[in-house]
């Protein structure tokens, strides 16, 4: 049997490679003077290639945003009052300005009188999680927007199918079909991350579950890519969006209105434009509803879009950065 080491007697080499691999920032901060120790990875985590001579508080409180900082400091002073654990996550600005998360703990050292000396801790980065969190909470609060409207689509949809059905075998037909289009349009949005898709396929895929609505969006492609699942879904939860509102609201409301949506590729770039024409005048639009939010967080860092609301008729730029 190999001769095992407790624990407690593992090496500083251990601790090095375990603080390394898993990314850790270490940090001491002694609470009269500001100063603080801290390991390389500590301030790599706020952008520096290299560790600074010196990091103080006030240093990191100016790396949290400011929406955040009076948060971060009051539970600091509440650690330091009561002797108990400084836990937070927050959001932070790395030095070239880039948006970043972390998640830090400390805990208290008392001094020879009996209060908090230096408070000694840990920081890693969890954007990657964070990421994560927040588009499953976009995705929830799209399954449930997206589960009422497709309630009231396929109240439509057998409107619209029982119209040209001369039998019930052909009503049933018909309707099966514009179900399982919508049906593959929502596969589209939930698809597996590793499914690619180009999006020309993701749109074509949504309008295919409307009837006679591809005769009235016209796509031009002077260049697409694949996209990975992910991007893929964002872009699916976009194009749902413009394609429901112009149905409600736009230019797909009236029988005189079109879109029209150009797709190109721009070197490692993806830009697709949409606009819409003939619908009824655009009134004063709230941009912070959910459908607005949702355009324009559903690409996340994977691009950006650029959703404008004129008289005439909506227009949506889309540029998608990042697509694999």
């Amino acid at each position: 049997m190999p001769d095992l080491k407790p624990f407690e007697e593992l090496s500083a080499d251990h601790l090095r490679l375990i603080l390394q691999t898993g990314h850790i920032g270490i940090w001491e901060l002694d609470v009269s003077s500001g100063l603080a120790l801290r390991n390389a990875h500590h301030d790599a985590i706020f952008g520096y290639e290299e560790r600074l001579d010196e990091w103080t508080y006030d240093k990191f409180i100016e790396h949290v945003v400011p929406e955040q900082r009076q948060l971060v400091h009051d539970l600091q002073q509440a650690a330091i009052e009561k002797g108990e654990v400084w836990s937070f996550d927050c959001a932070i600005r790395k030095n070239d300005g880039e948006l970043r998360w972390i998640s830090a703990s400390g805990r208290p050292l008392m001094g020879p009188d009996g209060k908090v000396a230096k408070l000694i801790g840990h920081v890693i980065d969890i954007t990657d999680t964070k990421q994560r969190e927040n588009r499953l909470t976009l995705l929830t609060e799209e399954l449930n927007h997206r589960v009422r409207n497709m309630l009231a689509v396929i109240k439509s949809i057998v409107r619209l199918s029982s119209r040209k059905a001369d039998d019930i075998a052909g009503f049933a037909k018909s309707l099966e079909g514009r179900v399982e289009a919508l049906a593959r349009s929502h596969r589209l949005m939930v698809s597996d991350a590793s499914e690619t898709l180009t999006s020309r396929a993701i749109l074509e895929a949504e309008l295919a579950a409307f009837p006679s609505l591809e005769k009235r969006v016209e796509i031009e492609v002077g260049g697409d890519k694949e996209l990975s699942g992910a991007a893929g879904q964002g872009l699916a939860l976009v194009f749902h969006e413009l394609v429901t509102n112009a149905l409600k609201y736009g230019a797909l409301s009236n029988s005189d209105g079109r879109v029209f949506v150009s797709i190109s590729a721009n070197g490692d770039a993806l830009d697709i434009a949409w606009r819409e024409e003939g619908g009824p005048r655009v009134e004063a639009v709230h941009e912070d509803g959910f459908g607005s939010r949702l355009i324009a967080d559903a690409i996340g860092s994977a691009g950006r879009v650029d959703l404008r609301f004129p008289a005439a008729g909506v227009e949506c730029d889309i540029c998608l950065h990042t697509l694999v």
